[in-house]
């Protein structure tokens, strides 16, 4: 594929070339781009100058082609809810005139993180400005969204896939509740269960019990298996990350590590993991290859299942606080 550089220098000459129109040369075309930009296009057209005109015609005929078919595709959208770091990793490999482009084209929030992560001002152009070269730039800001997964490219979006950042991370601490929760239900005494709820924080500890109570007076117990899975969770959870002061949230985003395979779908782990910080995402990549707990394919999906009725739940403003008594793990 060629670089933006082709693309852009290909633009001007394939305007140089057209009689029919009044040319526009190339010093003229780009005079709004900065000067590094200038620079990369006087030297590359040197470069395609001393090759002989066949060579030179084919490379261009080429290369407009190549932005055609670039600038048909669908345009891809960049999701709002995505965490400003992962834009920033992958401007951080364009050069530095078309790092200045996208930011400008950014919604304004991530826009301004991004740029605040790049050392860098978000500058605001004018796309009237911009018009000369709009095929290009549609087709450079084409490429560099193709690297992200938007809202479009899962089927059906779910409720989970609709959680933003903040969302994500009070979905995982209740998970995280109720998961204690259910490991605690076989517990044989009353000394037993406020051994175990004086590991966590109080207004946690709260929460927890009220889950207890709720799932004990329930006309039938929660199925063996998802007790089995809960217990192995949480004490594995509890020797490994006993010094984690958020072990709650952490048991929650291990349930959800399990339990995403489940959805079937790439774009749909992409997607959640694009929203949260790399230092998050490569914590869940190790859970995900390397689950804490073993979970058959049904009970996967069982734990999707409950992890969305989590989601749905918040969704819908009803979440309690830290309390999960209207929706348990089972």
């Amino acid at each position: 594929m060629a670089n933006p550089t082709d693309w852009l220098l290909a633009l001007a000459l394939a305007y140089e070339r057209n009689t029919t129109q009044q040319p526009i040369p190339p010093s003229e075309l780009f005079a709004l781009l900065p000067a590094e930009a200038q620079q990369h296009l006087t030297s590359r057209q040197q470069e395609i100058s001393a090759q002989d005109d066949a060579t030179a015609t084919a490379w261009l005929a080429q290369t407009l082609d190549g932005l055609r078919q670039q600038v048909r595709q669908r345009s891809p959208t960049l999701d709002e809810r995505i965490h400003p770091s992962h834009v920033a990793a992958a401007l951080r490999h364009e050069p530095l005139y078309i790092q200045r482009l996208l930011l400008a084209s950014l919604p304004a929030a991530i826009g301004t993180a991004v740029a605040r992560a790049l050392r860098q001002s978000q500058i605001r152009l004018s796309m009237d400005d911009l018009a000369p070269v709009a095929p290009v730039l549609h087709a450079i800001r084409q490429r560099f969204l193709s690297q992200f997964v938007s809202a479009d490219q899962i089927a059906p979006l779910t409720v989970f896939d609709e959680l933003t950042e903040a969302e994500l991370y009070r979905v995982a601490h209740a998970v995280g509740i109720a998961e204690v929760a259910l490991a605690s239900y076989d517990l044989p005494t009353t000394e037993a269960v406020t051994a175990l709820l004086r590991r966590f924080a109080e207004a946690e500890a709260r929460a927890i019990a009220e889950q207890i109570a709720a799932l004990r007076i329930r006309p039938r117990p929660p199925a063996a298996a998802r007790r089995e899975f809960a217990r192995q969770l949480v004490r594995t959870a509890m020797t490994a990350h006993k010094r984690d002061p958020e072990l709650v949230t952490t048991l929650g985003w291990q349930v959800i590590m399990v339990a995403l395979p489940a959805a079937g779908d790439a774009n749909r782990l992409a997607f959640t993991f694009q929203k949260l910080p790399p230092k998050l995402v490569r914590r869940l990549q190790e859970w995900l290859d390397a689950p804490p707990a073993t979970a058959r394919p049904e009970l996967q999906k069982q734990l999707f299942e409950d992890v969305s009725r989590w989601a749905q739940h918040h969704r819908n403003q009803s979440m309690p606080d830290l309390s999960g008594a209207a929706v348990a793990l089972e």
